[in-house]
């Protein structure tokens, strides 16, 4: 299968610079912070990568609960966990599920990312990566969220891990394409 991209991945990655770095300077106004309100609504493109979040692939249909993956013979010996959300898909044609592991640290998170990803589990394997969220469209209308169980960003996420869903695209592409 070929896949053909007709974006440079380096002119994307250097858009992406040139566009962090207008942000920075227009932060910095004589050394002063400024005032005025932020236009936040180009954040609505963003996905931002949360280190303490885990995303896991291929988990055998026997853990697809949050309490069996809560055990230390699963995602608990790795570190304190504050969330998981474990999504069925009726549509495959093997018996597995995915899930959202949350910890408290992101060291944590890094921990169980390196011991899980590419080992093998009931004949699948499994794909172990850092979950990506999105910013609260009230954060980026400046309105307070009055959902407590929000699970969007109301908060500005670092720079370095702030991709668009092109840059995602891009380099997923680059690296796919021989």
């Amino acid at each position: 299968m070929l896949i053909l991209c007709f974006i440079s991945p380096f002119r994307v990655v250097k858009k992406n610079r040139e566009r962090k770095q207008k942000e920075k300077q227009e932060k910095k106004v004589d050394g002063t912070k400024t005032t005025k309100v932020v236009d936040r609504k180009h954040l609505h493109n963003f996905r931002v990568v949360q280190r303490n979040l885990v995303y896991v692939l291929g988990l055998p249909s026997l853990a697809s609960s949050s309490e069996v993956l809560r055990k230390p013979e699963y995602f608990g010996q790795y570190g304190k966990i504050t969330k998981i959300v474990v999504h069925n898909n009726p549509n495959l044609s093997h018996n597995t599920v995915s899930a959202y592991v949350t910890f408290s640290y992101k060291e944590d998170a890094l921990a169980a990312i390196q011991a899980l990803d590419g080992i093998w589990i009931e004949g699948h394997p499994l794909r172990a990566s850092f979950g990506t969220t999105k910013y609260c469209n009230n954060f980026i209308r400046h309105v307070p969220c009055q959902n407590p169980d929000c699970v969007y960003l109301h908060e500005l996420g670092d720079e370095d891990d702030r991709f668009t869903k092109e840059e995602i695209q891009v380099s997923s592409c680059f690296i796919l394409v021989p």
